[in-house]
């Protein structure tokens, strides 16, 4: 679990909280893809995970499939201060509800899903793109 009595888990915590974007970095024949990606975190009395909702034929699915692995950061300060890495373990995890039967996901991308044309502004169109739930547990952090 993310250790929130300490300075860099208390940042951690505070940054998946507020933050709406992180960049998941997969690895595709030994090279490291990162992407910007929506996210949810959650954490209950003795797990938490992160739950990504992935277009369908995205790389980063056959990537978790060979590697597990994964690597997930939040923007630095343009100087390249306030740096936090989580790392995990990935797995596609089609037993999720996917987007529209995940309240906290839909309240937490609403106003960014209506906005969207790419998907005709709809939950559904969303959805539709975004139908592959990639579940990350086994966090660990490190940063500055």
């Amino acid at each position: 679990m993310i250790d929130g009595s300490t300075a860099l888990g208390a940042r951690v915590l505070e940054r998946l909280r507020d933050d709406r974007v992180i960049w998941m970095t997969t690895v595709d024949r030994g090279v490291p893809q990162p992407a910007p990606v929506w996210f949810l975190y959650e954490r209950g009395e003795v797990t938490e995970r992160i739950v990504v909702f992935s277009k369908t034929g995205a790389r980063r699915i056959s990537n978790i499939m060979a590697n597990s692995h994964v690597a997930l950061n939040f923007n630095s300060t343009p100087g390249g201060g306030d740096v936090q890495v989580i790392r995990g373990q990935a797995r596609i995890a089609l037993e999720l509800p996917h987007v529209p039967q995940c309240k906290a996901y839909m309240d937490r991308y609403r106003d960014w899903i209506e906005d969207e044309k790419d998907w005709g502004n709809t939950f559904e169109g969303f959805a539709a793109q975004y139908s592959v739930p990639i579940e990350i547990t086994e966090l660990g952090i490190w940063g500055w």
